[in-house]
């Protein structure tokens, strides 16, 4: 299965993934885009296809350097025949809307979330 060199978000988690940085809650994309996937793992998240177009944001180096969110994702679920990047990139868009949700609602707290994965680890 060859991996893709570049990984990307849907068009509609885009903008949210900027204005997430611009609202300060992350110094840059590539810390959301990480956090994100981070977070879909720790809920178990199944994610669906993107719908709709998706844009390529990150070279893979660049996001994924120590190949850690490839080693987490790849121990962690069966991708079947997808490429494991592009899991990523499922779990991205799905992480970013959930961040963009709570910060729409004025419940974004990274550390509050930071406890609820390390809860869920636990079961």
């Amino acid at each position: 299965m060859i991996e893709p060199t570049n990984i990307g978000i849907g068009d509609a988690a885009h903008a949210k993934l900027k204005a997430l940085c611009q609202d300060g809650y992350f110094a840059q994309m590539a810390d959301v885009y990480r956090f994100a996937v981070a977070l879909a793992l720790a809920y178990g998240v199944t994610p669906s296809e993107i719908t709709g177009a998706r844009q390529n944001v990150f070279g893979v180096a660049t996001v994924d350097p120590d190949k850690s969110l490839y080693t987490a994702i790849k121990t962690l679920v069966d991708t079947g025949d997808t490429p494991v990047y592009r899991w990523a990139e499922r779990l991205a868009d799905w992480g970013v809307i959930e961040l963009s949700r709570r910060s729409d609602e004025g419940t974004l707290d990274i550390g509050q979330i930071l406890k609820e994965a390390e809860r869920l680890s636990e079961n």
